[in-house]
């Protein structure tokens, strides 16, 4: 009889451990239930990542940075909410992985979040996610507000850089021109060049 209770508790502890199909992990102070097809990544720098396939972090302060490409070269948007939670979500196909991507960016508490996954749909597995993870206390006009001047801000920095390399490229080549030339070597003109970063 003893034998059977050890046995019986040891298929319900296994049983349990095998029914489990989420992981946690702690990203900003915000725990996020994994999805199994998404476990055994690795958290770095508040970002956990699962290879090409998923990823979850807090883009507080860089914003412009995450969500610029994926707003400007995007072939679908949706904007949503999901239990108190503002959601914007794009898909676009992405050359790198031979698929398509999809980046949901949401409100819990006064943080926003990106999460990556492969794929086009918003999977009741990312929903599940955002669901379970603090009520957003930023409303959902702040949140839009938030993402639209952030993409207006990487459209103006990319125009700016592409300004910079243009300025660049034609005293690089006016540079070399003058080099050809056999005329006065131009110090003033080579000093820019020098200080001029990509």
């Amino acid at each position: 009889m003893k034998k059977i209770f050890i046995i019986l508790i040891f298929v319900l502890v296994v049983g349990c451990v095998w029914a489990q199909d989420t992981s946690t992990t702690e990203i900003n102070g915000i725990t996020f239930e994994i999805p199994s097809k998404y476990q055994d990544g690795k958290l770095t720098d508040d970002r956990y990542s699962l290879e090409n396939e998923f990823s979850i972090q807090c883009i507080d302060g860089a914003i412009p940075k995450h969500i610029g490409l994926w707003a400007t070269e995007k072939d679908f948007v949706e904007s949503l909410t999901i239990d108190n939670h503002p959601v914007r979500h794009y898909y676009q196909y992405n050359e790198f992985v031979h698929d398509n991507q999809s980046h949901a960016y949401f409100a819990s508490n006064e943080s926003i979040y990106e999460i990556k996954w492969t794929g086009t749909e918003l999977t009741e597995e990312i929903e599940n996610m955002i669901k379970n993870t603090p009520s957003s206390e930023i409303t959902e006009d702040t949140f839009n507000n938030i993402l639209n001047e952030s993409i207006d801000i990487y459209k103006q920095e990319k125009i700016d850089k592409l300004n910079r390399d243009g300025e660049y490229n034609y005293l690089e080549a006016k540079y070399k021109q003058d080099i050809q030339n056999n005329d006065k070597y131009n110090t003033k003109l080579n000093e820019i060049l020098l200080t001029y970063r990509r």
